[in-house]
């Protein structure tokens, strides 16, 4: 596996900080389900701190899409921080930054949600 995450809880925000590189399925299975769990359990307002994530491909961003997706469905949205280096690049190569909403650091990404409304 060659992706690693950590959690933290911020209110109704939830922060996984992901670290490695996501290039297969499997890759992410694990962390996915352990994503969607949390979206079960009303944390549906999302924000992956990207910092340490250095490659992603396909299967990365199709995580990123349902993730996405799932949480706007419940009400919430995602987040994306600290974007930078091959994996903005892929964002910007396949016009992503205009899906999402990307911040430059993990407090400003919580406080989106916390001047939502």
């Amino acid at each position: 596996m060659n992706l690693d995450y950590d959690i933290e809880i911020h209110n109704l925000v939830i922060v996984y900080s992901l670290m490695g590189k996501i290039t297969s399925d499997a890759d992410y299975l694990d962390f996915e389900k352990e994503v969607f769990n949390h979206l079960n359990q009303n944390y549906y307002r999302i924000v992956f701190n990207l910092t340490d994530l250095t490659h992603t491909n396909s299967s990365g961003i199709g995580f990123f899409m349902r993730t996405l997706t799932k949480s706007r469905i419940m009400g919430g949205d995602l987040v994306l921080t600290n974007i930078s280096g091959n994996v903005e690049k892929i964002f910007e190569i396949a016009k992503l930054t205009e899906v999402y909403t990307i911040c430059e650091n993990e407090a400003e990404g919580i406080e989106f949600f916390n001047t939502k409304k």
